[in-house]
């Protein structure tokens, strides 16, 4: 600045965002209309300490159906930022360094800085592989962010940052990670999630479907970590000791949620009720507060009683999430060794006798798994008290226990663009990708077939009548290509048509 010139600094401008994920075929698109549309609450927490420390802050939307790559570089680029931080899954790095090297193109001066779940997993693999990327940041990143963007706006050496990963000039460019920073420990010093910058929230948010009871719907974490010890989970970025937002944040939050509209809450805590003294006290303050909210919430099935239960249910629980996995006590023994079907039966008619609806979160294609396993998976799905079931294949995600031995257990493919749950990356010894897909698609059938199943979503659409159009977008797609095999299979002579297998004639 010339001397006597006395103007103010110019804002730094940071933008936000995550990328549009990879989906396992293009014309498949429109099943992101059952899916979520909504920043994370990560980013939006970030963004919100952004605005506090006095920079020009913008937060991007492209996970939205249809949005395109081109589409979130041309809104980033249009807004001429200094930094841009991308918040990316496995399914969504790929994208995200295409959209990078879009900006990185149109503005060389602009830093990208990539964070999320698989940075943190794989920090070294992650920069060599894409260049588009300036920095990556893992773990937690509200400190390691801020104290990379103040070192860069001084001129500092950022070599020392925790959490860091970058190209080592000196060392001819090699990529280091730094040893991640510690770990927030006092959540409730941290700012509410900057929902004013998501436009027309919560009108705009259409979270899956089946998963709320009234709209509009906002989302909230008020907990990090997980200590229980699934294969199939990654906790590399937040780890597994609990940290919790107290009641009091818990209720300003949902006092917030309250000011813009929104009638029911999904509580995206990985593990919302793993401190039942807590859940207990908020379900007290929800009801001593007069909040007129529904919500949901994920569980472990070793964690709930009756009385809770109850006093979830009078303090406006609507579902309760299960992550189930496997009808086979075999494969939870290697999975998820915690749960025990015997047991687990017993949560899921406690929760229905609360009045409490059930989702069951399954997988099929788990390490170990067998024909005879998927077969009890199956039984399982006949008459499990449950009233929705969401199914998808088994993905062993850098940063998972299971990551490291999968070869042991089977070929695995890692394409991370195809890592989506939706593919078979991973095939178990003594299984084939057609058996599972025969398995996969019976298991579907066979839960939403069943008569109760049936009448309970009648139910659910006709006290929300948005799912209707929309899980007529999102079904489009599994007719079409219904349609598809039909007319193939139609072309095809009856001597040259595939004879069913012993499982084909049985589903």
């Amino acid at each position: 600045m010339a001397e006597g010139d006395h103007r103010p600094p110019r804002r730094r401008t940071l933008v936000l965002m995550e990328p549009p994920f990879c989906f396992w075929d293009q014309s498949m698109d429109r099943l992101r209309e059952g899916e979520e549309t909504i920043p994370g609450i990560g980013i939006l927490v970030l963004a919100a300490l952004a605005r506090q420390k006095g920079y020009a802050v913008h937060v991007i939307d492209a996970k939205r159906a249809g949005t395109t790559n081109e589409d979130a570089a041309r809104r980033i680029i249009a807004l001429a930022p200094d930094y841009v931080g991308l918040s990316c899954t496995t399914i969504s790095i790929t994208n995200g360094s295409r959209v990078a090297a879009a900006i990185k193109a149109a503005l060389p001066g602009c830093t990208t800085i990539v964070g999320g779940a698989h940075v943190s997993a794989i920090p070294e693999r992650t920069l060599a592989e894409f260049a588009a990327f300036d920095y990556g940041i893992a773990g937690e990143g509200e400190h390691s962010l801020f104290e990379l963007l103040a070192r860069l706006e001084d001129g500092r050496d950022v070599r020392d940052v925790p959490g860091l990963a970058f190209r080592d000039s000196e060392r001819a460019g090699r990529v280091r990670a730094n040893p991640r920073a510690a770990y927030v420990e006092d959540l409730d010093g941290l700012p509410m999630p900057a929902w004013d910058l998501v436009p027309n929230f919560p009108h705009a948010f259409a979270p899956s479907m089946f998963n709320y009871r009234r709209s509009p719907v906002g989302t909230l974490i008020t907990q990090r970590g997980c200590p229980f010890s699934c294969t199939f989970c990654d906790r590399s970025t937040s780890g597994r000791r609990g940290r919790w937002h107290s009641v009091e944040y818990v209720v300003a939050m949902m006092r917030q949620m309250a000011e813009y509209g929104v009638k029911h809450i999904l509580f995206y805590d990985d593990l919302f009720t793993v401190n039942k003294v807590r859940v207990r006290q908020l379900c007290e303050a929800i009801l001593d507060h007069g909040l007129d909210f529904t919500w949901s919430c994920n569980s472990h099935p070793n964690l709930l009683d009756a009385d809770t239960m109850a006093l979830m249910r009078r303090a406006g629980c609507w579902q309760i999430a299960y992550g189930i996995e496997s009808g086979s006590q075999r494969v939870l023994n290697h999975v998820k060794h915690e749960v025990k079907l015997d047991k687990l039966l017993v949560t899921l008619r406690m929760t229905r006798a609360a009045g409490l609806k059930i989702k069951g979160l399954m997988m099929c294609a788990h390490p170990t798994e067998t024909v005879e396993s998927l077969e009890e998976t199956n039984r399982f799905l006949r008459t499990a008290p449950l009233d929705l079931m969401q199914l998808t294949k088994f993905t062993p995600y850098p940063g998972t226990p299971s990551y490291p031995t999968i070869h042991e257990h089977g070929t695995f493919v890692e394409n991370w663009e195809s890592m989506n749950a939706m593919n078979f990356v991973f095939i178990p010894t003594g299984l084939d990708e057609a058996t599972l897909e025969r398995y996969f698609h019976r298991m579907y059938r066979t839960f939403y077939t069943r008569p109760d199943v049936l009448v309970g979503l009648a139910k659910v659409v006709l006290e929300e009548p948005r799912f209707l159009a929309r899980l007529g977008g999102y079904a489009r797609p599994y007719v079409g290509e219904a349609v598809r095999r039909m007319w193939r299979l139609a072309r095809t002579s009856p001597a040259a048509r595939p004879r069913p297998s012993v499982e084909g004639r049985a589903a």
